[in-house]
């Protein structure tokens, strides 16, 4: 492990450290980046914990070298070096590459959540946003005009530091989560102006008989429903007895024509002649009824939980019930957008139990050996929605594997055609295929399938542009069978019917087959070899640099497994 990082680029990170001229000389960042590195391999992401093995733990002290750095300096020094990660990360890749690990005959890409360094119970609605902002703004305006009045001039060295005025801080999340609830609902449609304009669309098509207008949408009170189906009826009850008035009127007329001999008899059979009676207006009179009923259900309804709620205080239990609060009726209330205040990054999502997490979404692309390419963190908690940007991501770094160990010798171009193909197709390195010999030693170290599970499937996933993929459309006992004799479909058929054939062959099973043997141990190994089960730090950059080396020790682990004659070579290289 020490030779790798020997072997690292560090210039970027020695360039923010003090290493000479006034001052403290700064620890050497090599073997910060190093303890770094071992204390997460060995599942040790605690900065305290840390500083403590350094005088306990044999490695550590060797690492060291009997130094003994504070808990505060190596925090800090994985904070301001955040952004540097992602490179390490990809040296080490390369180095892997090298190496001969890297294959990119399947590449596997899954998501797994990981929880935040904030509570669930900290997300926060709109209201309650609105009103602790509020409050602090007002506290500070009169904190404000109180230093005015007793002081008419106030130092600038007497003020609070930056650093360490914690309810600015607070405000400021606040206000961040605030513009980010706005900000979301109206692009929803969640907003109060949305929301009205919805109701009064809704009760407008109610009222006009419209029955494509579906169920009662959340936040139309039952009575103002009931209101408009009932206007409705008593609409059709007056266009129905309209019409029965005209066909009377048109009856009259036929007989009078025929007394007077201009016509013929009419027939009158069990027509008659009053409008409160015929098939269409007894059906409308019905229609009417059931209105009425329903209205007053409704009212009944809204008046006995008037009467509950003055004679009793129902008790909000915070947390419990499936579908919110017990005790609270969420049915009637409209969907509200939630932030946290903790970590205003991290969002609510399900959990692999099933239950609510806030955290966050990682997506990794796992090579066909094990090798992670590349992990990427995001807040949507849909997998279905990462299938695209996620594509481009491990096609680049399976662009760097190859580079990184390709003999550049093409039979057509003398070089390397996936480069090449990559380099004049620019953006579109989705589509690099390299030439078309079958014995390109280019073609064969490049991607063959991509592996996603049914959290991917859609037919805006299947019919993407990019290199070949297997989606399935379910669990494992809703995959199709292997059929031997299975005849393709027509060439018209869509991409989905395409793709369960696919994995009703023999080679496309046994290929999807394995991803879980790909994917999945890695997963595990993130949240059980490194500990990565709870980000300890917050804001998603953080977190991603975090994710980042927790992907570049499992990729080490591996390295460092190899035969000490293939890892020098690489390291040579």
């Amino acid at each position: 492990m020490l030779e790798v990082v020997d072997h690292l680029d560090l210039s970027r990170i020695e360039s923010r450290c003090a290493l000479g001229g006034a001052g403290r000389r700064a620890y050497d960042p090599r073997m910060m980046l190093a303890l770094l590195i071992y204390a997460y391999a060995d599942g040790v992401r605690s900065s305290r914990q840390i500083e403590r093995l350094c005088r306990t733990d044999v490695a550590m002290r060797v690492i060291c070298g009997l130094q003994v750095p504070d808990h505060t300096a190596i925090a800090r020094f994985r904070q301001v070096h955040q952004d540097s990660v992602r490179e390490l990360f990809t040296q080490v890749l390369l180095v892997c590459a090298k190496a001969g690990l890297g294959r990119l005959d399947t590449i596997a890409i899954d998501g797994t959540k990981i929880a935040a360094n904030a509570s669930r119970y900290a997300s926060c609605r709109r209201e309650w946003l609105q009103e602790q902002v509020a409050a602090i703004t007002a506290e500070a305006a009169a904190a404000d005009e109180a230093e005015d009045a007793t002081c008419t001039a106030r130092a600038k060295d007497a003020e609070t530091p930056q650093q360490l005025r914690g309810r600015q801080d607070r405000e400021h999340r606040l206000r961040r989560a605030l513009e980010e609830v706005l900000a979301e609902e109206a692009a929803r449609g969640l907003d109060a102006g949305a929301i009205a304009a919805k109701h009064e669309e809704f009760l407008e098509r109610t009222r006009r008989g419209d029955n494509t207008v579906g169920t009662r949408p959340v936040g139309v009170g039952p009575v103002a429903a009931a209101e408009a189906r009932l206007q409705a009826a008593q609409d059709r009850l007056a266009r129905e007895k309209a019409a029965k008035r005209e066909q009377i009127e048109a009856m009259r007329e036929r007989i009078r024509l025929f007394e007077a001999g201009h016509g013929p008899k009419p027939v009158l059979g069990p027509f008659s002649f009053d409008e409160d009676r015929g098939r269409e207006v007894a059906r409308a009179k019905r229609w009417v009824v059931r209105a009425e009923n329903e209205l007053a259900r409704a009212r009944s309804a809204q008046d006995n939980a008037m009467d509950q709620d003055a004679a009793t205080t129902v008790q909000v239990t915070p947390g419990g019930g499936k579908r919110g609060p017990r005790g609270s009726t969420v049915k009637d209330n409209p969907p509200k957008v939630r932030r946290n205040i903790t970590d205003p990054d991290s969002r609510q999502m399900q959990g692999a139990d099933g239950g609510a997490l806030q955290g966050y979404n990682a997506q990794l692309a796992v090579g066909a050996d094990g090798l992670i390419l590349a992990c990427e963190l995001v807040q949507d908690g849909n997998d279905r929605r990462q299938l695209k940007p996620m594509m481009p991501v491990a096609v680049a770094a399976a662009l760097a594997v190859h580079q990184a160990r390709c003999l550049r010798q093409c039979p057509d171009l003398g070089g390397c055609c996936i480069e090449a193909f990559a380099s004049l197709t620019g953006a579109g390195v989705l589509s690099a295929t390299g030439c078309s010999q079958t014995s390109c030693p280019c073609a064969t170290d490049w991607i063959g399938t991509l592996l996603f599970d049914s959290g991917y499937w859609s037919e805006e996933n299947l019919n993407a542009p990019g290199p070949d993929r297997l989606i399935a459309p379910g669990k494992a006992r809703d995959l199709p069978q292997v059929d031997h004799n299975a005849k393709p479909p027509p060439e018209d058929a869509d991409a989905a019917t395409w793709m369960l054939h696919r994995l009703a062959t023999e080679d496309g099973s046994a290929t999807y087959k394995r991803r879980a043997a790909t994917v999945e141990p890695i997963n595990g190994q993130l949240k059980d070899r490194t500990r990565l089960r709870r980000f300890a730090r917050r804001g998603r950059t953080a977190c991603q640099s975090e994710l980042e080396l927790a992907g570049l020790v499992l990729n080490l682990r591996k390295f460092c497994r190899l035969d000490p004659r293939l890892r020098a070579a690489a390291l040579a290289a």
